[in-house]
């Protein structure tokens, strides 16, 4: 929040809030024992559900969304909940991928070739099911319709790689369609994935001018916001990458101008 000058009445103004609901999400890793703050914390796993030679599921062994999609918009399917028991349906959620994939990329931040320490990885995928408490029967015919699909380079579940937003993280050495590659080479591993929030969407009401709104709708004189601080512009959509900081080097130019009338 940029502050002009003390005005008292920044603090009626703060009460006035929007979109205090609605957050950022994010597909995460997390080390079992990663801490920043004394808090857990986690790394982003949309650029590894992207790439081809993965697909991500629920304890059913089913995919249930693009993984190659906007972060934002593929973490909300994780709100789904089973009205039979009240349980959310996609968790837990596990990346499945293989020999192959393993080999050419990194995974929450371990080098290629290599695994992260928390992975379950084993020969066969009835195996690997079993040791991760994924239905087997389940996972073995999503991996069948994947790898034929996979192979035409063409999703028909989800339309993953598609668009060109689904492509700008895959891989285009692959094949066509940069997201997709068959899951066939032993080992097979699973690293669990979390929905997991970059932060708000809400924040103070501020006008045209960046100027923070009292509870009346005039502007409080000398106090101003731009960022996620503010209310968002976009409410709980998501353009695209970069969205919410080009809206807060927009907002703070406006405020500048503002300030230099």
């Amino acid at each position: 929040m940029i502050t002009a000058q003390p005005n008292p009445q920044g603090a009626l103004a703060c009460r006035v809030l929007s979109l205090r609901g609605p957050l950022w999400g994010v597909p995460a890793f997390q080390h079992p024992f990663a801490r920043y703050a004394g808090l857990p914390t986690g790394r982003l796993a949309n650029v590894e559900l992207t790439r081809p030679g993965s697909v991500m599921v629920n304890p059913s062994g089913r995919r249930f969304v693009n993984e190659a999609q906007n972060y934002h918009d593929l973490t909300k399917v994780f709100r789904e909940v089973d009205p039979a028991n009240g349980v959310p349906r996609h968790a837990p959620a596990w990346l499945v991928y293989d020999g192959g994939y393993q080999e050419r990329y990194p995974v929450a931040g371990v080098p290629r070739g290599a695994l992260p320490e928390w992975a379950v990885s084993r020969p066969t995928l009835g195996e690997l099911a079993d040791a991760c408490g994924i239905d087997a029967a389940g996972l073995a015919e999503t991996i069948e319709s994947f790898n034929e699909d996979a192979a035409r380079g063409s999703d028909r579940a989800f339309a993953r790689g598609d668009s060109v937003a689904d492509r700008h993280l895959g891989d285009p050495s692959l094949g066509s369609n940069p997201c997709l590659a068959p899951i066939a080479r032993p080992p097979f591993t699973a690293v669990p994935v979390h929905a997991a929030t970059l932060g708000t969407c809400g924040g103070v009401l501020t006008d045209d001018h960046g100027r923070v709104l009292a509870p009346s709708g005039e502007p409080v004189a000398g106090l101003f916001a731009a960022g996620n601080v503010s209310a968002s512009l976009f409410g709980d959509c998501y353009p695209g990458g970069g969205t919410s900081l080009a809206a807060a080097v927009v907002r703070a130019y406006a405020i500048g101008a503002a300030l230099a009338s």
